[in-house]
Parts: C-alpha cells; structure tokens; sequence
C-alpha cells in the first residue's frame, strides 16, 4: 500500500521552529524543579539551552525576546508545578469552522 501524502500547510521552515522550540522546552523541564525554588510564578526567557532571564509577567519576557532575537525562535514559559492548560474558544475565535 503506497502512503497517501496529505498537505498539513506546514512549512519546512515552520518544521524547522517547531524542533528548534522542542529543545529549549526539554531543557525547560530538566530545570524546572530547580527554577520552582528562585522563579515561581515567573515567566523565563529560554533561548536554545541558556536561560536568558527571569519577568514578572509575560508581556516583559516578551519584549525582551523581541529586542534580543526579533523574529528568530525563543521560549517564553511560566514556571508552575504543574503545565497550565489554556483553552481558546476555537470558534468563537474562528480559527475553525463548524458547517451543518
């Protein structure tokens, strides 16, 4: 049986990101034990394996990722116990469609 090749509108630089980001989230979770002693409730700037800095909210890690990398690829996490699950009303959003 010949696999069927389906578009997924991903790109290979797109690809490329994702793995890039897979990196700097494994070493996020090799320090995340660590991090919960000092960061709790912090946001962390990762680029590669390098801790970058430590904010207060998200919006300033942001920035900063901005000013250091502009457009090239950089983690923003919060440093929790536990992964924080955000749900986003998909189609109230519409990023997808519902037709009946």
């Amino acid at each position: 049986m010949i696999p069927k090749i389906v578009n997924t509108g991903i790109t290979n630089k797109e690809l490329v990101v994702g793995m890039e980001l897979e990196r700097e989230l494994k070493f996020f979770e090799s320090k995340r034990k660590e991090w919960l002693k000092d960061y709790k409730d912090k946001f962390v700037l990762i680029k590669e394996e390098e801790l970058i800095d430590v904010f207060s909210t998200f919006e300033d890690a942001y920035k900063e990722g901005v000013k250091r990398y502009g457009n090239q690829p950089f983690l923003i996490k919060k440093v929790t116990e536990e992964e924080e699950v955000e749900k986003l009303p998909s189609l109230t959003l519409g990023i997808i469609h519902a037709h009946f």
